[in-house]
Formats: structure tokens, sequence, C-alpha cells
């Protein structure tokens, strides 16, 4: 039988594209990003931790099959003091509404879960006794942009693996 995916948390991570970095032409053809996560959120299934300053997004676009190559590693911290480390690897296929995004086009839009073929599998890591669940865990995460406001983020809706 099927796993099933059972939703678990929303993490949310704002970008600090003004201290992006691009990188063109890389090993004889891609492009690698490298954009600040400056702060931000993960919430559900009883946690509650706010990201912390100094985590990124390192994503490799392949210019000929137009996919973005996901690798984003970055902290949070509970209330309580407890701390979580969260890397995800994925694979963001390149639609047009992605193109606009990403190339700061000015009719650029927020986009929902589903409007992309974005998926990631999130592994965390923690100290907190009563989280430790996340760490024998198999997750998966898809995710959307959100844009406006003085900073534009990303957001997945996690979802565990259960049977």
């Amino acid at each position: 039988m099927a796993p099933k995916l059972e939703p678990c948390f929303t993490l949310r991570g704002y970008i600090g594209s003004e201290h992006s970095i691009i990188l063109n032409g890389i090993k004889s053809g891609p492009t690698r990003g490298v954009t600040p996560i400056t702060h931000g959120y993960i919430e559900g299934s009883g946690l509650k931790a706010e990201i912390l300053p100094g985590g990124a997004d390192y994503v490799l676009i392949d210019p000929e099959t137009k996919n973005c190559h996901i690798d984003v590693r970055t902290t949070a911290r509970t209330p309580e003091g407890h701390g979580l480390y969260i890397h995800y690897k994925g694979l963001l296929k390149m639609d047009e509404k992605t193109t606009k995004i990403l190339s700061g086009a000015p009719d650029a839009q927020s986009t929902e879960y589903g409007d992309h073929e974005w998926f990631t599998t999130p592994v965390m890591e923690t100290d907190d006794p009563n989280f430790k669940w996340i760490e024998s865990s198999v997750f998966v995460a898809q995710g959307h942009f959100i844009l406006g406001g003085p900073q534009s983020a990303l957001e997945y809706q996690i979802y565990k693996l259960v049977n």
C-alpha cells in the first residue's frame, strides 16, 4: 500500500535579495544563485520556531533542462530556546511564473501551492526533547512564492510520510 501524506508544518523563509549572488555560466553552463534567508518561521504539529539569519538557498539552475536544483540550509529557535537545523534539497521546474519571479520582472506575482512542480525533502534535527520524532521521520514539501511587502518569501507545506 502506498504511503500517505500527513500535513505537519508550514515553513516560511524571507529572502534577502539585496545580498544575493548570481554566478552565471559556472562549470560550463549552469547558473548558481545564493540567496540569504533573513528570517521566517516553522509552525505546526505543536512546534513553533523562528528562522534565524545565516541560512541560505543555494540553487543551481540548469539552462538545458530549466530545472532549479534546490539546496537550503537554515536554523531556527523555539521560544523555549531549543534549536533546529533544517536542510532540504529538491527540484523546481522553471515555468513562466518562476522565470518572471527569479528575473525580477515587474509583473511577477505571488503563486499558490500547485502552480509549480516544486518539491523538496526536508531533514531536521533538534535538541528539543518534545520534537526528537522529527529526526526519525521522512518529510516531503511543496513550495510557492510570496511576493510583495518589504521582502519576498518562499513558503513550504511540509508533509510527513506515514503508513
